[in-house]
């Protein structure tokens, strides 16, 4: 049997070992991994918190946002062929939905790769991630990207941008509110900035505590004011919305400090967006964690004093999202660009065991080539 090097989560670590090249289903293409990206949730893994040892599936070879060259097909695939190279989509459907034809957008058991298999744990349908030199996905997680996108930047990068962008659709459909406040300046933070930002939003606050990301930020341009919270009272965050609070407040960060000042600075009638995953879990509404909310897309109506707020999870990207984030890219340069700027390129997935034992200061998002390229 042939093998390959992944790194791998096993007893409450991650470590880099050859494993078995994944074996094809018959609705699989077997993907030659060309780059990868590191998540914020990978970060959870790599510590071994709270998430991670509830969510991981012990063995599970882990990441997931990767890119690269078809090199095989299962026996069911004509959707694709060999030598197209594709950003991957992470969440799969369960066998049910699968055989009906469906995919994550319609399956409530969805798997992701590199995290759980569908139904968490069911054993003969799991994905391992894009940290190693081959992956087994279904097809119809494969998006075919064009030259322009390719030498703009890693596609690796579309699966976390495509998180940003589904919940700027989804503003998009409910009306897209006058003035948005973002916590959090890590990578997916900037990204949700710079999309709202060219969607027409006129008044974006971030905010962010740790210096570097806050300066960055500012120099990144994509809010129109960027604040440390820490420096302001709430009186004095509502001035930036003449009084009025905010239409939409957005937790990239997964901290229920973030969400008890997103309730204080929501309007009412206004919507709180849950998207960051904690270390530590806590409940947030009508006995659910953040984990609940977010990996099940859910919609809570809540109280807060005398304001009625509404609470919405976010996580993952539709088919319709992958299509209208892959026109923009191909239509905007700018948009090209400014993805591209926070990320810094560290060699080869060899040296992602030397990035996990000891992270450089100051970077915003990581990308690794290829094991040996």
């Amino acid at each position: 049997m042939k093998s390959m090097w992944a790194y791998v989560y096993e007893d409450g670590k991650v470590v880099k070992r050859r494993v078995p090249r994944p074996a094809l289903r018959p609705n699989d293409v077997l993907i030659r991994i060309e780059k990868v990206s590191v998540c914020g949730s990978d970060f959870h893994i790599f510590a071994n918190d709270d998430w991670a040892r509830e969510t991981i599936t012990p063995g599970m070879v882990i990441g997931h946002e990767g890119c690269g060259t078809v090199i095989e097909l299962g026996d069911e695939v004509d959707s694709l062929s060999t030598g197209d190279f594709v950003a991957l989509e992470s969440h799969y459907a369960c066998p049910h939905c699968e055989a009906q034809g469906r995919t994550a957008d319609d399956c409530s058991h969805f798997g992701i790769i590199g995290v759980h298999g569908s139904q968490y744990g069911l054993k003969d349908h799991e994905t391992g991630g894009v940290f190693a030199e081959y992956l087994a996905i279904p097809h119809y997680c494969c998006h075919k990207v064009t030259d322009t996108i390719r030498s703009s930047f890693s596609p690796s990068l579309l699966e976390p941008a495509g998180n940003s962008f589904e919940i700027v659709r989804f503003l998009r459909d409910r009306g897209l509110p006058e003035s948005l406040a973002i916590f959090g300046c890590g990578p997916h933070g900037l990204n949700l900035q710079l999309f709202m930002a060219h969607s027409g939003v006129k008044n974006i606050v971030a905010f962010e505590k740790d210096s570097h990301r806050l300066n960055y930020a500012r120099r990144f341009g994509a809010a129109h004011h960027v604040l440390n919270p820490e420096e302001l009272s709430d009186e004095d965050i509502l001035k930036y919305t003449a009084g009025k609070g905010f239409d939409v407040a957005i937790d990239m960060v997964g901290n229920l400090t973030v969400v008890e000042s997103c309730k204080n600075l929501v309007t009412d009638g206004g919507l709180i967006i849950l998207f960051g995953l904690p270390r530590h879990e806590a409940l947030i509404a009508h006995g659910e964690n953040f984990s609940q909310i977010i990996f099940h897309n859910e919609t809570h109506e809540i109280r807060h004093g005398q304001k009625s707020l509404t609470v919405r999870g976010f996580t993952g990207r539709t088919e319709k999202t992958w299509m209208a984030l892959l026109q923009s890219l191909n239509e905007s340069d700018y948009l090209r660009k400014k993805l591209a700027e926070p990320v810094d390129c560290l060699g080869d997935l060899h040296k992602l065991e030397d990035f996990i034992e000891s992270p450089p200061q100051g970077f915003l998002k990581v990308s690794f080539t290829a094991f040996g390229s």
